[in-house]
This record gives C-alpha cells, sequence and structure tokens, in this order.
C-alpha cells in the first residue's frame, strides 16, 4: 500500500516512526524529499516534524482500504481486518487464523483468501501457509535454502524452498 522513500538517514527512523514498510504493490509514496516522488503514484511529501500528521492519514488510508475477513471460534463469528492477522494456515483441512494469540477459523479456502487479498501485504511462504508482512518480527535463514519468519505474536513459520525465491523478491532482500 506504502512506499517510503527518503535519504538513508532518515529512513529507518521515519519507517519506526510512522510504522510502515514497503509493499511490493503500492499506491502512496511517502517521501521527504520532491525529487523522490513518483508521477504514476499518489505522493504525500511531508516534513519530517509533521509525523503526527502523516500517522494520521496513513491510519485514515490504510481503514478506508482494509478488508474485513470474517472468522469463528468457539464464542461466534465476528469481523476482522486483515491488518490485524498474522498469519492463515491450514490444520487439519481447516483454514485458521491468528490475531495476536487469538486463534479463528475462516470458511473460505486459502486461494481463494490470497485472491482477496492480493493488493494487502500478504505472501505465500508454503502450501499451506500465508503471512502478513507487516506482522514479520524477524526473518532467520533456516536449513536447505528455506527462511524462518518469527512473527510479532510470538509463533514461527517456515519459507519454503518453493516460495523462498517469490519471498524474496517481494521483500526485496
Amino acid at each position: 500500500m506504502f512506499k517510503l522513500k527518503a535519504p538513508k538517514t532518515q529512513k529507518a527512523r521515519l519507517q519506526d516512526i510512522l510504522n510502515v514498510s514497503d509493499s511490493p504493490q503500492y499506491k502512496y509514496v511517502l517521501t521527504t524529499d520532491k525529487s523522490l516522488s513518483e508521477p504514476s503514484k499518489i505522493n504525500i511529501i511531508f516534513n519530517e516534524k509533521d509525523t503526527d500528521k502523516i500517522i494520521e492519514i496513513i491510519e485514515a488510508l490504510v481503514k478506508k482500504e482494509d478488508k474485513m475477513i470474517q472468522v469463528f471460534n468457539a464464542v461466534g463469528q465476528k469481523q476482522v481486518s486483515s491488518t490485524l492477522i498474522e498469519y492463515f494456515i491450514v490444520e487439519n483441512d481447516e483454514i485458521n487464523t491468528f490475531v495476536g494469540q487469538e486463534k479463528y477459523a475462516i470458511k473460505m479456502k486459502l486461494y481463494e483468501i490470497e485472491e482477496l487479498l492480493s493488493d494487502k501485504p500478504f505472501i505465500r511462504v508454503s502450501k499451506y501457509a500465508m503471512v502478513n508482512v507487516n506482522q514479520i518480527d524477524y526473518i532467520k535463514p533456516a536449513l536447505n535454502s528455506k527462511l524462518l519468519l518469527l512473527m510479532k505474536n510470538g509463533d514461527e513459520l517456515e519459507v519454503n524452498r518453493r516460495y523462498y525465491k517469490s519471498f524474496k523478491k517481494t521483500l526485496n532482500i
């Protein structure tokens, strides 16, 4: 959804303050330098001192363009914002999702979820799992050309070899 373009000295600091990560398919360019704007995108040019206002704008844009997913648990059903979802995983022929430490069931197929969230920062990491890129805390190399993802909720997922290259390409690593 966003791409932050700023001088190297500012970029890491601004990413932490604004809590944004670069999306492979983005609509909005956030920049502190007008020369870094992109003609085919929506550019938001700001001064670093105005980060509070930019955070409000980002939150409004995310809410406006967010997709709601219907989930189920023992209590009942509810709608959950896709930005809050950590990952989707197939367990015992059921699709489950995790929002923090809460586990929910979903009555959709993984490929249907993938199509629904194709414009969101989700990426397939295995035949059985799809993760929210913004919910990844750490990425560690594993054996046999695999990666281990440590999610913000503390869970660990593995990027299988089949998805390794596309995962690295999507995250520009």
